[in-house]
């Protein structure tokens, strides 16, 4: 685990309350367990991270992103003890994710050529315009994912194609996030791993 999981990088903890999601801040590794501190939490979500609560991990190892699953061992407010897990997984650039987008976008001086957001991923996000945007320009965004979340980074478009809306001429305009930090790109991860799981909820419940 020494391995996986290191002082100074970024991690971001998910109970099973969704809504309760935090950072967290890594402050001891023992064999089998190792201690961190939730450094935002509020009260109430302090309430979640009960002894016996299942939580997954996301963060910043030494290859990428990683992201595991673990249970919390003992809670002393905002100190936890968390089991270190048998397994985790590297998330790669290949795996993210593309969903739905649920929430807000503001795009510098282009918000009035956007017509609609086609999904969006950790890794970047296909958007429909008006207009064509530049494909050797970045452009500067903000993020509001469902949670009130705010993400800014850099847009940079690497395809842009040219389709019919009816008797409109429209661009599908597929773009990467340029300049984006690592706590960042960890809660665009939790969010497509939240609504990937919700929409199998909705499917298994047909």
């Amino acid at each position: 685990m020494q391995e996986i999981i290191k002082k100074g990088h970024d991690y971001r903890i998910v109970p099973e309350n969704f809504e309760s999601a935090t950072i967290f801040e890594l402050r001891n590794i023992e064999n089998d367990c190792f201690e961190i501190e939730l450094i935002k939490a509020t009260d109430d979500d302090l309430k979640d991270y009960g002894a016996g609560t299942n939580v997954e991990i996301f963060g910043s190892g030494m290859d990428g992103l990683i992201f595991f699953e673990s249970k919390v061992l003992e809670q002393n407010n905002s100190h936890l003890k968390v089991e270190t897990p048998k397994q985790y997984k590297n998330i790669q650039r290949r795996e993210y994710s593309r969903v739905r987008f649920i929430g807000e976008l503001d795009i510098e001086g282009e918000n009035e050529n956007i017509i609609s957001i086609e999904d969006i991923s950790a890794g970047g996000m296909k958007l429909i315009t008006k207009r064509p945007l530049e494909v050797a320009k970045n452009y500067k965004i903000k993020i509001t994912l469902t949670n009130n979340m705010t993400i800014e980074c850099l847009l940079h478009p690497i395809r842009i194609e040219e389709q019919q809306n009816g008797s409109d001429t429209v661009y599908a305009i597929s773009g990467c996030y340029k300049e984006i930090s690592s706590i960042d790109r960890i809660a665009l991860v939790q969010y497509t791993f939240k609504v990937l799981m919700e929409t199998e909820n909705k499917e298994n419940e047909r």
